[in-house]
């Protein structure tokens, strides 16, 4: 019998009667003035062995007549910048102005903060930490022994603003030699170590009109560099992150005596609001986390070289609320330390943080488990889209990784408006594209001397363009990156010309690990020979540069491509697929896997992934097609219809399994609570998706060794089913880019599921399916969007495909139950 799951009610927040929003479309100067400010702090704290350097405050001065006309404000910044006037935060946006490669672009803000000026006196400030620029980024061993200051050592500050006096004169007030620094209340603050706060260190008033900034410091100017730096300087074009819920403590322990343990209910990616009253001095520390050992207390290795504590210092003289801006944590349980008595629960409450990017989907059912899944891919979704699309949230990594981003993509976008924030990672892409057309495997690329790549991964740059167009039907997503591709597809022809356009055994032998990194995180016996997907990959990557390039009115390079796929998908099937459909390799060709990921193992091409893959991307002829699906079975069949796919397989699963008709063991595997699957996680607590299918397990817990080394519980990659949801069990599907033309063709399986609502807000509006199984009928309702067409497929009485072409608005349809579709009694 299904558990029932308790959802946590969120207080949505909103930006502040007080909040700017940025400009749309940005402004933009007609001159740069400003000059780049710097104030180098020193680390104060001798016995830490990390490099934490204090924030700087930087602060302006101006007077005017009369309030202004018109008042612009523009930010860039290397690091993290907080702009603030006449005491009040500008706006909610964080992390700001965002991540990018600083040696190519420096990204500005622009505001309309006329209502903020006032006649006197007026106070420009901000406060600038070290964020991506100089932080701690990523993994410690990619950057050892370094660590921080990827891409510079001093943070730097630019600030102008433009006014429209009165009478028509136009004055600027820009960052200069005139402005004063000074360091605050805050010790340091880094992304991944968090934030350390002293009350008792606050400069009342400073970034108010009336305080006395004389003994403050005058800023550096950065004279060098300086014409490349505002060179560099482009409007900000992504999703800036924002607040988008809060979340009250759901449990609350003490694991050990002065050692309290909150719960928020929820894994999510933010920060916590304190409120706390105290003495002078006591110091309280929040230390997150996202799992529990057995013994209650708070599960931290997997954090590995982050640190994710917070300090805040009481001023004492009654209640202090405080709540970090520059660093974010993953996490469900906090830790507090330091308190002189037993809170309550309204000590502290979880903020989550996201790119603000339009959520546009609903799903539900009338299983309670599938509901879950859904609200577990949005959470995992919102927890690290976050700037760029991250692998997770918790740790010291945090980076944006292709792999993931690639399979993930069609899900995310099934459940957020995504043009704007996939529009500045492709940038990102662009950026640490290698100078060979390789993509990186992860972008921002903070490691310049990093060369490192692998074969589906690097199609993230390829796919995720493709999904986003068929989305959003934008071709200016894929003309603005074509150049991009077409570099990437030059650097993977010249590889694979001389092989025949596919890859044979051993081909990838120059990256590390050799061939890359496969079918990651995979529970087969052997591993599946990284060269069967590269090869799939490859031919897929063909197809869609052809239609990208038909689509752009490019009829040659289309042309061009889809003879490549022709003759990659013969060349893969004649290599590796013998007559009976069966995929073989010459396992001889690897020797002992010595430098393979997972080559200890063996390796093999009789996997789920392999056979799902080839189907999902249509690279076989139909025959041999046909041999395969009953391989892909006879594997499900063989894993007691569990999944052992890895992340490169796992989105092509379920639809694999749909699209040859077994759809009934899709569902099954869907909603199996037993390991492995996605029940599975759900069962034991999930409210996020884990990274691995042995994230945790109840023989090894969190797996020792490994849980230190690599182990997220809140990783979007085997959230990709989440596609399977919307395109399949609801059956909502662009038939042409854009949603100007709409598939409904929901697949019913095998009937566990006995009702299903989904809806999804395409660009011609709101597209909703639902359908009821019902004693002897089945009921389907659309909603169609105006300006479209769609085609609705159900099966009819005799079990054959009845289409129907419907307009706008809202339609019904009843047939007759299908005769495998009647209700079955649970065990």
């Amino acid at each position: 019998m299904r558990h029932y799951l308790l959802f946590f009610t969120l207080l949505l927040l909103s930006c502040t009667e007080q909040t700017v929003p940025a400009l749309s479309p940005p402004q933009v100067p007609e001159e740069w003035q400003a000059k780049w400010l710097s104030f180098p702090t020193v680390d104060r704290n001798e016995a830490d062995t990390l490099v934490l350097p204090p924030p700087a405050y930087f602060r302006k001065s101006l007077d005017l007549e009369a309030p202004p006309e018109r008042a612009i404000l523009y930010v860039a910044a290397l690091g993290l910048v907080e702009p603030r006037l006449n005491g009040e935060v500008i706006t909610e946006d964080l992390f700001l102005p965002g991540w990018s490669d600083y040696h190519r672009r420096i990204y500005y803000h622009s505001y309309d903060v006329t209502e903020r000026m006032q006649a006197g006196e007026n106070v420009l400030a901000c406060v600038l930490a070290d964020g991506w620029y100089a932080g701690y980024v990523g993994p410690k061993e990619l950057s050892n022994p370094k660590n921080r200051g990827l891409y510079g050592d001093t943070t730097a500050l630019l600030v102008q603003l433009e006014l429209t006096l009165p009478d028509g004169q136009r004055r600027v007030v820009s960052s200069d030699e005139s402005w004063r620094a000074n360091t605050g209340p805050l010790q340091y603050a880094d992304l991944l170590m968090g934030e350390f706060y002293d009350a008792r260190q606050e400069l009342p008033g400073w970034d108010k009109p009336g305080f006395a900034a004389t003994d403050w410091a005058r800023p550096q100017v950065q004279t060098q560099l300086e014409e490349q730096r505002t060179a560099r300087l482009e409007p900000y074009p992504g999703t800036p992150v924002q607040p988008y819920a809060a979340l009250n403590p759901v449990g609350l322990s003490e694991p050990e005596p002065g050692v309290y343990l909150f719960d928020l209910g929820q894994n999510f990616a933010g920060h916590v609001r304190l409120q706390v009253s105290g003495q002078a001095g006591d110091s309280i520390r929040l230390r997150h986390g996202e799992m529990l050992n057995a013994d209650g207390s708070l599960m931290t290795e997997n954090l590995r070289f982050a640190r994710a504590t917070d300090t805040y210092v009481l001023k004492g003289g009654g209640v202090e609320t405080w709540e970090p801006r520059f660093t974010y944590h993953g996490f469900r349980y906090v830790e507090v330390r330091g308190l002189r008595e037993k809170p309550g629960k309204d000590l502290l409450t979880g903020v989550a943080v996201s790119a603000a990017t339009p959520m546009i989907s609903t799903f539900s059912s009338d299983d309670s488990l599938l509901n879950r899944l859904y609200e577990n891919i949005l959470w995992t979704q919102r927890s690290n889209f976050l700037e760029v699309p991250t692998d997770s949230p918790q740790r010291d990594e945090r980076l944006g990784w292709l792999g993931d981003a690639q399979i993930f993509s069609r899900s995310a976008l099934y459940n957020a408006e995504l043009t704007d924030f996939y529009r500045k990672w492709f940038t990102d892409l662009r950026d640490a594209q290698y100078d060979s057309g390789a993509y990186a495997n992860f972008a921002p690329r903070p490691y310049p001397e990093l060369v490192w790549y692998s074969p589906g991964w690097m199609e993230a740059g390829l796919l995720v363009p493709y999904n986003a167009w068929q989305f959003s039907g934008d071709t200016s997503l894929i003309a603005g990156h074509y150049a991009s591709m077409t570099k990437y597809m030059d650097f993977v022809i010249a590889k694979s010309e001389p092989l025949g356009y596919f890859y044979p055994e051993n081909s990838w032998t120059e990256i590390g690990p050799r061939g890359g990194f496969g079918d990651w995180l995979a529970l087969t016996e052997k591993h599946l020979a990284h060269d069967i997907l590269a090869s799939i990959y490859l031919a897929h990557s063909f197809r869609i540069m052809g239609e990208m390039s038909e689509a752009l009115g490019k009829p040659a390079a289309a042309e061009r491509y889809r003879s490549l796929f022709d003759l990659s998908s013969r060349a893969f099937a004649s290599h590796y697929v013998g007559p009976d459909g069966r995929f073989s390799i010459n396992e001889a060709a690897y020797g002992n896997g010595q430098g393979y990921f997972e080559g200890d193992k063996g390796f093999t091409g009789h996997t789920q992934s392999a056979y799902a893959s080839a189907i999902y991307f249509e690279v076989l002829p139909d025959s041999l097609a046909a041999l395969a699906a009953g391989h892909l079975v006879d594997l499900v069949e063989a894993a007691d219809r569990k999944p052992t796919a890895g992340i490169l397989g796992i989105r092509q699963l379920l639809p694999a399994l749909a699209k040859i008709g077994r759809s009934d063991l899709a569902y099954e595997m869907l909603l199996d609570e037993r390991y492995p699957g996605w029940g599975f996680q759900i069962a034991n607590g999930a409210t996020t998706i884990w990274e691995r299918w042995n994230s945790y397990t109840l023989d090894k817990g969190f797996n020792g060794a490994m849980n230190a080394k690599m182990n997220s519980f809140n990783h979007y990659a085997f959230g990709a089913v989440g596609q399977f949801l919307f395109n399949d069990m609801a059956g909502i599907r662009p038939a042409a880019p854009g949603f100007r033309k709409i598939l409904i063709q929901p697949d019913f399986g095998n009937g566990a599921v006995r009702s299903l609502a989904a809806s999804h807000t395409a660009p011609p509006g709101l597209i909703r399916s639902s359908w009821t199984l019902g004693e002897e009928t089945l009921d389907i309702s659309v909603e169609i969007p105006p300006h479209t067409t769609a085609s609705v497929l159900f099966p009819g009485a005799d079990g054959a495909p009845v289409i129907r072409e419907v307009g706008p608005g809202r339609h019904k349809f009843t047939a007759p139950l299908p005769a495998h579709l009647t209700k079955k009694e649970k065990d």
